[in-house]
């Protein structure tokens, strides 16, 4: 990476890169830990690294989908109570749309169950216009 390149990652970037290197060598390890759970006889302790059988290498690969989709749930859940939270402070979904980089129609989509939730009816926040305003 050049002088110029690292400049222009700001803090945010850098942390979003480290989270996902992090996901993707924790799904690596928990994949190869599952593998030697089921073929105890490739942990060879002097070796660094767990060669993958090749009639392994699906159950590996599920493995690691498993384990980032465990991770991503969990994200998922854990991204539902500010968004509540924010709702039942008077939030509109176009400002909720654009903490979360997508549209206010997206937004209310995704995270409409939390609406009455937060105490909002159906008619306010669940029905908020793009600008903010009771439909």
């Amino acid at each position: 990476m050049s002088a110029l390149q690292a400049q222009q990652i700001t803090d945010t970037d850098q942390t979003l890169l480290d989270l996902l290197r992090e996901l993707c060598d924790s799904a690596a390890v928990y994949a190869l830990g599952r593998l030697v759970e089921r073929r105890p006889d490739l942990d060879k302790p002097p070796e660094p690294s767990i060669p993958v059988p090749a009639e392994e290498e699906l159950r590996v690969s599920l493995d690691r989908v498993g384990f980032v989709a465990f991770i991503q749930q969990g994200l998922a859940l854990a991204g539902d109570v500010p968004v509540a939270v924010a709702l039942r402070a008077g939030a509109t979904w176009a400002q909720l749309g654009g903490e979360l980089r997508c549209t206010a129609a997206e937004a209310r989509e995704r995270y409409g169950h939390l609406a009455l939730i937060a105490g909002d009816t159906p008619t306010a926040g669940a029905r908020r216009a793009e600008g903010g305003g009771v439909a």
